[in-house]
């Protein structure tokens, strides 16, 4: 049975969100582009950027749902749970909102500041998690705590090459962290 749960996130994990990531960016303009700037090029590249949403938040929410039961801590499984939620929320709404700064700046900006609220949300909800599984084991959270603050230095760089939110940085952050919450899963099922 076990061999069969990692068969499905390692599916997913691995290959379905950065194989679909991938394919959803495309192969041009990873510096100069975004996921919104192509989701609204085309009712088909939208329903793409639906699919990748329900995909990637799908996949968090799970996860991340599953990991808030690993801390012995009940305010940091509260904390975990309540950032969850409000990236998805943030996601969700960053999704459905088009991005047309053109025709409704406004809402464009709200696109924007709902997409990056979202990551923050989530890599401060993996935050919490690692700072209060290593209470408990520093040795063995110490390489995810340290890959938590490589994905943030990283995407800090993929937004300041460009200074705009990137497909580069999408793709990156959207791989790593999925990656690095399925490490998370994997330590913390074998302690």
């Amino acid at each position: 049975m076990k061999r069969r749960k990692h068969f499905w996130l390692d599916l997913i994990a691995c290959f379905l969100i950065p194989g679909y990531t991938l394919l959803f960016a495309g192969s041009l303009r990873w510096f100069s582009s975004n996921f919104s700037v192509i989701a609204v090029t085309g009712a088909d590249h939208y329903r793409g950027f639906v699919y990748w949403g329900l995909l990637t938040g799908g996949y968090f929410l799970f996860m991340l749902a599953r990991l808030a039961g690993l801390p012995p801590q009940p305010g940091a499984r509260a904390g975990i749970l309540a950032l969850t939620t409000l990236a998805i929320l943030c996601l969700g709404y960053a999704i459905v909102i088009p991005y047309l700064p053109a025709f409704f700046p406004r809402y464009a900006a709200l696109h924007v500041l709902l997409a990056a609220l979202a990551c923050a949300l989530l890599m401060a909800a993996l935050l919490i998690l690692l700072l209060s599984l290593r209470r408990e084991d520093p040795e063995c959270w110490r390489a995810p705590l340290r890959a938590w603050w490589a994905i943030v230095a990283v995407s800090a760089l993929l937004f300041l090459i460009p200074q705009m939110v990137s497909t580069a940085l999408e793709v990156f952050f959207t791989i790593s962290a999925t990656l690095l919450a399925r490490d998370i899963w994997l330590r913390g099922r074998k302690g």
